[in-house]
């Protein structure tokens, strides 16, 4: 019999974060959407939360395997959505990314990245060698979703889907001498890509030097945020006390940048908590890898785990003036189904794969 967690073919340690963290983040999206009842996003938060849950353990009972099999489907499927964006999409704040299904608003390029992550794993697990015509076929796949996303326009989306390639090279064993050179490459590239880039695109990043520049413009979101983050010192300014988002000074405070409001609210105790949980589920996740049996194992934990570290980082920094702001959700916390479902489905296919390789190595012990 299973006598401890730490020999239980369940992560209780990981499971249990994805829980802490939702829990907080729904204590951000309440004060966030406050406005002196309960605001019906704050019960849709509550739905796509349970969602997210549900998704989670229903796939960690089904086999990891059988599951990638199904990657060029499920790659497919999330294709045929993004290309109908376009043409029958909703246009919020002049970007044309969601499509309704009846009351429901769902954002496809979210779910790429899950598609994404699956889609590397099944391809490059079945390559022999790394530098074949099969790689040239999966960047394709990867560019394909990139120019759709990118022209969405939604830059920030379009950047996660590199990345996912880049980490899934990294764990698939590519030298590091390649990401140096790519590096090089990016560098060389960026005066070309700048005039690639929409007006407000070139200001937000402009903003990320110099804020106050525009301080009623591209700097405004930062500032405020910076404001948020730093009034809420130690403990917090107290549940629902928030003067950055209940006046209304924090745009976006529910999605993107509802860090803020927690961190204003609660302080630095409770980010710090929060900053921790996230890095515990990626280390958890990474301390998974060496167990692998096939590449196709190593490369789905691997580059899953770097997609949540990418994601998160990527998000506190652009809340704390760091970085462009760029439409990056914080995981599990922001408000919004999409995120959550596509993070859920990662999680919950992660759980299957270290529910196999836990009941391999408790079988392996056993003799």
């Amino acid at each position: 019999m299973v006598k401890n967690w730490k020999n239980a073919v369940v992560d209780l340690p990981l499971t249990l974060s994805v829980i802490l963290i939702m829990s907080i983040g729904l204590l951000g999206v309440y004060s966030a959407t406050y406005g002196g009842t309960t605001s019906p996003m704050f019960v849709k938060q509550v739905l796509y939360q349970l969602m997210g849950i549900f998704l989670i353990l229903l796939l960690a009972r089904v086999p990891f395997h059988v599951m990638v099999e199904y990657a060029p489907v499920v790659y497919a499927f999330n294709l045929l959505l993004l290309v109908m964006v376009p043409l029958v999409g909703k246009t919020v704040y002049g970007a044309k990314r969601w499509i309704d299904i009846g009351p429901v608003h769902i954002q496809p390029s979210e779910f790429m990245k899950f598609s994404l992550v699956l889609l590397s794993a099944y391809a490059l697990g079945k390559m022999d060698k790394l530098f074949q015509k099969d790689l040239l076929l999966l960047v394709v796949l990867f560019t394909i979703p990139f120019v759709l996303v990118f022209h969405q326009p939604d830059l920030g989306t379009s950047m996660v889907y590199w990345a996912i390639f880049a980490f899934a090279l990294f764990f698939r064993g590519l030298p590091v001498r390649y990401f140096a050179l790519a590096g090089l490459l990016l560098i060389l590239f960026l005066p070309f890509g700048w005039h690639l880039l929409k007006d407000y695109q070139k200001e937000r990043i402009l903003a990320v030097l110099d804020p106050h520049a525009d301080y009623s413009g591209s700097g405004y979101q930062l500032i405020q945020s910076i404001i948020a983050i730093g009034s809420g010192e130690f403990l917090g300014k107290g549940f629902l006390k928030g003067t950055q988002s209940h006046l209304l000074f924090l745009p976006e405070k529910h999605t993107d940048f509802i860090f803020s409001v927690i961190a204003e609210e609660w302080g630095f105790w409770m980010s710090a908590l929060l900053v921790s949980l996230f890095f515990l589920i990626i280390l958890r996740l990474i301390t998974y890898v060496p167990l692998t049996l096939d590449m196709t194992e190593r490369v789905f934990l691997g580059t899953a785990s770097g997609l949540l570290l990418f994601q998160v980082s990527i998000n506190l920094l652009m809340t704390m003036g760091m970085f462009p702001v760029v439409g990056m959700p914080l995981p599990f916390v922001s408000y919004g189904g999409s995120s959550i479902i596509t993070f859920g489905l990662l999680l919950g296919v992660c759980l299957s794969l270290i529910k196999e390789l836990k009941t391999r190595q408790i079988i392996f012990e056993r003799g």
